[in-house]
């Protein structure tokens, strides 16, 4: 027994609506449907966001991470910092910048 959560609710539906809850619930990514339900029901609504966007600015932070990486572990042993590490990293953080403003109309677009 859930000893948070310790009152139980049930209810009853047809199978159409149990097949929409199921579909529902898999655009949500949420694999629980007592969560899924829960969220539902206490917040109105479930807004779950494909933003490819989202996915190329991860993609480019890691590869950011891994460039500044290695332009720290050169400068350490050098000691010189160079031009064109300068400009690899500009051109990584512009691109990155370029991302979040397509995000940030995506975001604003919905407002609409």
């Amino acid at each position: 027994m859930n000893k948070t959560r310790p009152i139980r609710i049930q209810f009853r539906v047809t199978p159409e609506e149990l097949r929409m809850i199921e579909q529902k619930q898999a655009e949500s990514k949420i694999i629980s449907r007592e969560v899924f339900l829960r969220k539902l029901v206490l917040e109105g609504q479930i807004l779950m966001l494909d933003i490819p966007e989202m996915r190329e600015i991860s993609a480019l932070l890691g590869s950011c991470t891994g460039s500044l990486n290695q332009i720290a572990k050169r400068v350490n042993i050098t000691g010189r910092l160079y031009e064109n590490d300068l400009k690899e990293t500009k051109a990584c953080l512009g691109q990155i910048m370029e991302g979040f403003r397509a995000v940030c109309q995506h975001l604003s677009d919905l407002q609409t």
